[in-house]
């Protein structure tokens, strides 16, 4: 990240309909630079969309996003390819490219510095320097994942959206997951279903349902036994 980058994020009366769908209804939220916020819920509380939106992959039918106090929705461009990096369901990687065509190729988007340097570090941190030439569609879905992780991160962003990124991974994997996540200071939003690990990374975390939030705590306030107390009583809504 560069020097003096912030990354505080301010969400405010946000909804999003499809329909007679409400997704989202009314949420406000607040995450502090170099806070890491952690959102679970159950299958279709509002988790993926509200990444979405701030991720700036998904147009919101009212309300407002704000980072470092610019509104995302008119400087949308800007933030999405400079300030955040995604890890979602979608990898989003090109299967005809190799992983490192893959890495060079947003890697130039993004006007890397010393970009080939940047992608041999990322690949030996993600444990994937040996599967560089391989095309990307001969990959496992946890190789991909690991892949994916070296996309979102390889221009040092200072948000870090992350939708569900345990799934697909092995322990090793985990562990190397867990690594990114705390070897600098940087905003992270993280939606998972895994309460205990959800609970241990994260600084704050938060119940959503059925579009609302409906509860968030300091983790650190928290054991598993007593969240987990809380989000089956919140699951009742689900």
């Amino acid at each position: 990240m560069s020097e003096g980058a912030t990354s505080g994020i301010r969400i405010r009366r946000l909804t999003k309909t499809y329909g007679r769908i409400r997704a989202l209804h009314q949420i406000n939220l607040d995450i502090q630079t170099n806070d890491f916020l952690t959102i679970v819920g159950a299958n279709g509380a509002g988790k993926s969309t509200l990444l979405g939106i701030i991720a700036g992959l998904i147009r919101p039918s009212r309300g407002q996003v704000l980072l470092d106090g610019q509104d995302m929705m008119q400087d949308r461009d800007e933030m999405v390819g400079y300030k955040i990096g995604v890890l979602a369901d979608h990898a989003y990687l090109y299967e005809e490219l190799t992983v490192y065509e893959n890495l060079q190729f947003y890697g130039r988007l993004y006007d890397v510095r010393s970009l080939n340097d940047k992608i041999e570090s990322l690949l030996e941190r993600v444990g994937m320097i040996s599967r560089s030439k391989s095309m990307v569609k001969t990959l496992s879905r946890g190789m991909r994942q690991r892949v994916a992780l070296a996309r979102a991160m390889v221009h040092d962003p200072p948000v870090l959206l992350l939708d569900e990124p345990y799934v697909g991974l092995d322990q090793g994997g985990m562990d190397m997951l867990q690594m990114f996540l705390t070897d600098q200071p940087r905003t992270v939003l993280l939606v998972t279903h895994d309460l205990p690990r959800g609970l241990e990374v994260s600084d704050r975390i938060a119940i959503m349902s059925r579009g609302r939030m409906v509860y968030e705590a300091t983790s650190t306030d928290l054991s598993f036994d007593a969240f987990d107390q809380v989000y089956r009583k919140f699951a009742v809504m689900m």
